[in-house]
């Protein structure tokens, strides 16, 4: 039978001690890390919208959108205040706020998603990148799945996110009066411009 010295088993049990301390030091780091996973955001980014048609052109810009993709996660959120949206005409910013998006109701558009090339994107290396975003866009109460093709440009540590792309407004129940149908566009031509910050 083999005896251990009691000083050795001391020293066995105090190193025992010592090694799981160390991993549960080792455990809750790792727990932090991932808690802390770094974000890009904003919550004065730019998006705009035009509507055309063979008589009539408007436009509205908004910059009080909230934008935020983690790209360790691939998560891209959007979070838009439908009366943000800015007209050179106040009569044309009544109707869209009341009659076609009724923000009484709606009062914010949403996009969740994420990038289906995200491997593409080097967010530590300045430069301009191709993307895809992929994802669930709400508005007016309708969520619809959309792809939609973008840039990223990362810059000084900082990151872009600009795309351009149309919607129906008949897909999310958007609602053209007959008599309105000649100067507003059922296609809606929408750029994002949203530069964040860690």
């Amino acid at each position: 039978m083999l005896v251990v010295p009691l000083n050795m088993k001391t020293q066995i049990q105090s190193n025992n001690i010592h090694m799981k301390k160390s991993l549960l030091i080792f455990a809750f780091s790792a727990i932090a890390g991932l808690s802390q996973a770094q974000v890009f955001k904003t919550s004065a980014g730019n998006i705009s919208f035009k509507s055309k048609t063979a008589i009539e052109e408007f436009s509205a810009t908004n910059a009080q959108v909230e934008a935020a993709i983690a790209p360790a996660k691939n998560q891209m959120q959007f979070r838009v205040p439908v009366n943000g949206f800015q007209f050179k005409s106040a009569l044309m910013q009544k109707h869209f706020q009341e009659n076609y998006m009724e923000t009484s109701r709606f009062q914010y558009s949403n996009f969740v998603g994420k990038i289906s090339n995200i491997a593409a994107v080097n967010f530590t290396r300045d430069g301009e990148y191709a993307v895809e975003s992929v994802g669930k866009l709400t508005m007016h109460g309708v969520t619809k799945d959309i792809t939609v093709p973008g840039k990223i440009v990362v810059k000084g540590g900082n990151v872009t996110l600009k795309a351009n792309f149309k919607i129906k407004c008949s897909d999310y129940q958007i609602k053209i009066p007959a008599a309105s149908a000649a100067s507003v566009s059922d296609d809606i031509d929408i750029t994002v411009d949203c530069p964040l910050a860690k």
